[in-house]
């Protein structure tokens, strides 16, 4: 794959520019509706962050429910809010608080976007996905759920409803600052082909029903930073942050 790198953006989404997923222009959207209905542990982000003493600004993400009161997103989400949740229908639910590998991830892209945050309340659901382990993700099949506008590759995000989307994709078999990569115009393909945009902050790839990946950046290739087909995304890689991952959860669950 040869990556044109001209533009880059972090996909902390606020309220008039949040994007989600886009999709082969062939496929119907009511297919993605439907598959997104299939990953009910990622669930929206919501919050406020302070623009100046007197301003406050809504933001809005994704995040990956794995324990009843354990959130896992992308560190650059919450960093820096004023107050953040999630929701789940129409019940708000308090993030208490959340812990970083390191450093600030509002100012570089990298291989530590990601969080573990704690939850006012528990969110019951069927199926928790466990953390990856195995570093063997390349050229793996894998799934990715997120929330906000959406489009088609040639259309770009052109809607908004906040909605759950999700789709599939082939991890490909470059890394990026130690961080897995997806894109719609190179390799094998799925029937379901989907590229996360910005708004899909924190979302998760799933491998083999596994919580793999942290949806984190996106890179244009054409000038156009849309989510568009020249576009490909980086996800934080869970299974090197999992033996972390493992001793927070751990301390979080035992102080309940």
């Amino acid at each position: 794959m040869r990556y044109l790198i001209l533009s880059l953006i972090i996909l902390l989404g606020f309220s008039s520019a949040a994007i989600s997923g886009t999709r082969n222009p062939k496929t119907s959207d009511a297919k993605h509706l439907a598959y997104g209905e299939k990953h009910q542990c990622v669930v929206p982000v919501r919050g406020t962050q302070k623009i100046d003493k007197d301003t406050k600004s809504l933001f809005f993400g994704s995040g990956v429910i794995v324990r009843p009161r354990i959130l896992i997103t992308a560190s650059h989400v919450l960093q820096g809010a004023d107050e953040s949740w999630i929701l789940i229908g129409d019940k708000r639910i308090d993030i208490l608080g959340f812990a970083c590998p390191r450093g600030d991830q509002t100012k570089e892209v990298g291989g530590v976007d990601i969080a573990v945050a704690w939850l006012k309340d528990p969110v019951e659901l069927d199926f928790y996905p466990e953390l990856y382990s195995d570093k063997d993700e390349s050229g793996k099949i894998c799934s990715l759920g997120g929330w906000g506008k959406h489009g088609t590759w040639t259309t770009g995000n052109i809607h908004e409803d906040q909605k759950r989307r999700a789709g599939s994709n082939y991890v490909d078999k470059l890394l990026f600052k130690g961080m897995l990569v997806t894109s719609v115009d190179n390799g094998k393909t799925t029937s379901l082909e989907y590229l996360i945009g910005q708004g899909d902050s924190g979302g998760g790839l799933f491998i083999d029903k596994k919580l793999a990946g942290i949806h984190s950046c996106i890179f244009t290739g054409d000038g156009n930073l849309n989510a568009s087909y020249k576009d490909w995304a980086a996800h934080t890689r869970v299974s090197i942050h999992k033996p972390w991952m493992d001793e927070i959860i751990k301390i979080l669950e035992n102080e309940d």
